[in-house]
């Protein structure tokens, strides 16, 4: 154990888990066809890494583990019970536990980094600057497989799957290594804050310009207007976390940026009022309606049912999920389970927007929980990474203090 804290090999581990994540997301599934198989993602290799990683830091800061506060009792209290209720109910109804190992190790992983206050920004291992230069070399090959003709690329049970829109498709759209287009949006929007909190970490601002270009334009790319909006978020943030408020005075110029951001939102709502109605919220209404209805009649969950069994909103369309990463998961994993893990995940924002208090982190966590709320946009081979991207943002707050503590 000694040799292999010297040599800092959980950082190789962490980095090797992170290239995967990004790089190349193999998983296994009883499915093979793009939406199934990401409903029913079972063992995933940058787990695999993760799961390892996780051990190597409760073993090296075992005596932290002693150290108890009423946030960390409240957090495995709620983990305990989701993991109660979701072994209950998959014995007994659902029959599909890779989504409660899957989210329980995502879970875990973030309890461990906000309880041990794992720093990864180390000169000899930045894990930060590592995990960047991955998000930038995917998406490029993103641009490039989407030019190739191809929307989707899925590397499940040792196959690489392409996969094409038909000529006849209601949209335009792009979803690169995830599972829609709704979740490259959300993953995308997680790495513009992630490179806008940590834009020094690039070697100049050309090399950061052309970064986030390479982001936006996949995000036009996967057609997404809420993730747009979410961008827009993220922006405003930051813009804001810039702003010396102590000695704020209004200039003529800044007319003109207003002027700019107005002209920006105007286009986005545009676009949105374009192609989605607004009175129903995109038809989000009757789909939450028609799902709330579905789980006061399984409240045991779908469980294998979920993915194939169809819903009738009172508009007369039909759905097979409800377009909301918590409704989901209540439906298809029984109302205590799902309950549970939207408590986990909420905790999570509140906790993280108290620790990072910044405009930044506050834009980010509006725009990830938008998305969210307006569709399945978070699969659990995909939620450490954005919960990592999260701590990351959380962390710039404190390291602007002891910055400016070292200042003074």
């Amino acid at each position: 154990m000694n040799w292999l804290k010297e040599h800092e090999i959980d950082s190789w581990i962490l980095k090797g888990s992170l290239a995967l994540m990004v790089l190349f997301p193999a998983f296994y599934s009883p499915h093979t066809d793009v939406y199934e198989s990401a409903y029913y993602a079972g063992f995933s290799w940058a787990y695999f890494f993760l799961a390892l990683y996780m051990l190597l830091q409760l073993v090296w800061n075992r005596k932290k583990l002693f150290d108890v506060s009423a946030a960390k009792i409240l957090f495995l209290a709620v983990l305990l019970a989701y993991n109660v209720f979701s072994l209950y109910f998959n014995r007994k109804y659902l029959n599909w536990y890779w989504e409660q190992i899957n989210n329980t190790a995502a879970f875990l992983f973030m309890g461990i980094l906000l309880g041990f206050h794992i720093s990864l920004g180390r000169e000899k291992h930045d894990t930060i600057l590592f995990l960047m230069r991955c998000i930038v070399l995917s998406n490029v090959a993103s641009i490039v497989y989407y030019f190739m003709g191809y929307v989707n690329l899925l590397i499940c049970n040792n196959q690489f799957i392409t996969y094409q829109l038909p000529p006849d498709y209601y949209e335009e759209c792009h979803y690169w290594l995830y599972s829609h287009k709704c979740e490259y949006a959300l993953m995308l929007v997680a790495f513009i804050a992630l490179f806008i909190a940590y834009r020094k970490k690039f070697r100049n601002k050309l090399t950061f310009a052309l970064s986030m270009a390479v982001l936006v334009f996949c995000l036009f790319l996967a057609h997404s207007w809420t993730g747009i909006a979410g961008m827009l978020l993220i922006v405003l943030g930051a813009v804001l976390d810039g702003v010396n408020w102590k000695e704020f005075h209004f200039r003529k110029w800044h007319l003109a940026v207003l002027a700019a951001a107005l002209a920006a939102v105007g286009a986005v709502a545009y676009g949105i009022l374009s192609e989605r109605d607004l009175s129903t919220l995109g038809a989000r209404l009757p789909i939450w309606k028609a799902a709330l209805q579905t789980i006061l009649k399984y409240p045991q969950g779908w469980g294998m049912r979920f993915g194939t069994s169809m819903m009738l909103t009172e508009t007369g369309m039909m759905t097979n999920n409800a377009h909301n990463l918590f409704l989901n998961q209540i439906l298809r994993f029984s109302i205590p389970a799902g309950v549970c893990f939207t408590l986990l995940f909420l905790g999570i924002a509140v906790y993280t927007l108290i620790k990072g208090r910044s405009f930044l982190m506050t834009g980010t966590w509006l725009a990830l929980l938008l998305l969210l709320n307006m569709d399945y946009s978070l699969m659990s081979v995909n939620m450490a990474l954005v919960f990592l991207i999260v701590y990351l943002i959380s962390l710039k707050r404190k390291e602007k203090r002891l910055t400016e503590d070292g200042k003074g």
